[in-house]
């Protein structure tokens, strides 16, 4: 398919045979890698729970709050994941207790941090797991200071909204299955919200897998700007046609069925530049890295703006090591430059395992400013030791800046002659006026025929390699 032979950061610009797609508005442009908490976090909160919401954004590093929802029996839209309430509270698990069956006043009498256990969330649940936040909703509990038994009960899209005026806000007019009256009814109470909220017109993405639901809200809400892609139009336009109506974002897993399973975000990267979205990333729960540092740092280095995590907490602490700023270029902790300076900060570096003979060998390097203040004369240079340097060349490159808070993708090359032998010791120099920093690897040079090619054959298509977090 289009995207097999497409290496992680090495994606080339876009060319479609069509003119640019412009974005409504711009908030969602420039706001650098977004920590975006999925349901408020729910391995970390009972999820799609006020309380879930309110500590993401209070405590756990969350730029950005996600929530899912139905509409009720009586055509209030609820924040929740699953059509039946007994996936994450104590309803009774029967097919007559799903959301569209059951009014406000009925829904708000569940406990929707009956099954939520730390670090689990309420996956695989077992009734032996502690469940802290057990009771706190019925009464049984005191909840903990500074919230309320309503924050652990099915909220309103309404009661979010009034809880976070200043937050941006992801909501998803979910569907069920193959019944397309669900996302449609979801897609009618979303609208008449927003109509009589268009302060949030920016800041509020309308969302859903159905192309139906997007096409609804939008007819019903025309002057509402911020809107995804759904995911039934993003498949065309990750192939280079148009998406309509125009999105702010394109929000695609991590991992996507086209033939064969592929990342996305390099097959969507180049479009999305080029017309300007946004690119939001979920978890497809393909990836046994997923959230994990080297997964984020991948994300990261292929050009995604932005994660729906499980786990805000745990992305934060990435995010602040890392030195990658808030979207309003703030710092995500103290441990982030309290002087005005530019720091160089090398989050990756993709070596490669192998140095074949005759052919060049292309590697990612993925840089930051971690500083105040812009960073100037940036040089990466790969060189060869003092043995090797006659039979292989490496390269340089050069940056002229980098912003506050800025990351940048350099792709470096070394080339071994037919004539060179291993193994090599490769030395990465990087310099700017925000410090230096440098580290050494041994690689093999070797044979063509001893890689493996993109076919699994020997021979062409050489496919050798490895991963080096610094």
């Amino acid at each position: 398919m289009l995207i097999c032979g497409m290496f992680a950061g090495q994606a080339s610009a876009a060319d479609p045979d069509r003119p640019p797609i412009a974005p409504p508005t711009d908030f969602w442009q420039d706001k650098g890698f977004m920590n975006m908490a999925h349901q408020g976090g729910e391995l970390e909160a009972p999820g799609n729970t006020l309380y879930a919401f309110k500590t993401a954004i209070r405590y756990r590093g969350a730029d950005t709050l996600e929530m899912d929802s139905y509409v009720s029996a009586d055509g209030v839209l609820m924040v929740t994941h699953d059509m039946r309430p007994s996936g994450t509270s104590n309803a009774p698990n029967s097919s007559d207790f799903e959301v569209r069956d059951l009014t406000v006043e009925q829904l708000k009498t569940y406990d929707f941090a009956w099954k939520f256990t730390p670090g689990k969330g309420h996956y695989g649940f077992n009734d032996a797991d502690p469940h802290p936040y057990r009771g706190i909703a019925t009464g049984d509990k005191v909840p903990p200071t500074g919230y309320t038994a309503n924050d652990f009960t099915m909220a309103t899209f309404e009661e979010v909204l009034e809880a976070f005026p200043d937050t941006p806000l992801n909501v998803d007019m979910k569907s069920e299955g193959s019944d397309p009256s669900v996302s449609l009814a979801a897609a009618d109470a979303l609208a008449a919200i927003m109509n009589r909220h268009p302060e949030r017109s920016d800041d509020v993405i309308a969302a859903s897998f159905d192309q139906d639901a997007i096409e609804r809200f939008h007819e019903l809400a025309p002057n509402h700007k911020a809107l995804s892609g759904s995911l039934d139009g993003t498949v065309p336009y990750a192939f280079g046609g148009p998406i309509s109506p125009a999105p702010v974002a394109i929000q695609p897993p991590d991992l996507f069925e086209f033939g064969s399973v592929v990342r996305t975000v390099p097959l969507l990267k180049p479009f999305t530049d080029y017309d300007g979205f946004a690119l939001h990333v979920w978890g497809s729960d393909g990836d046994p890295q997923q959230e994990t540092d080297p997964f984020y740092a991948r994300l990261i280095e292929e050009g995604a703006d932005g994660f729906f995590t499980q786990s805000p907490g745990k992305l934060h602490q990435y995010l602040c090591e890392a030195g990658i700023r808030r979207p309003d270029g703030t710092q995500r902790c103290s441990a982030q430059a309290p002087d005005l300076a530019p720091v160089l900060r090398v989050h990756s570096f993709r070596g490669p395992g192998g140095l074949p003979t005759g052919r060049r060998t292309w590697t990612p390097l993925l840089i930051g400013n971690t500083g105040n203040v812009a960073m100037g004369n940036i040089k990466a240079c790969l060189t060869p030791d003092r043995r090797s340097r006659r039979t292989v060349k490496g390269s340089c490159v050069r940056l002229k800046s980098l912003r506050p808070g800025d990351i940048a993708t350099l792709r470096l090359s070394v080339l071994p002659g037919r004539k060179a032998k291993g193994p090599v010791r490769l030395t990465l120099a990087i310099t700017s006026d925000g410090g230096s920093r440098s580290v050494t690897r041994n690689f093999r040079v070797i044979a063509p025929r001893a890689c493996a090619s993109k076919g699994g054959k020997k021979g062409g298509g050489l496919l050798c390699g490895d991963t080096d977090h610094l």
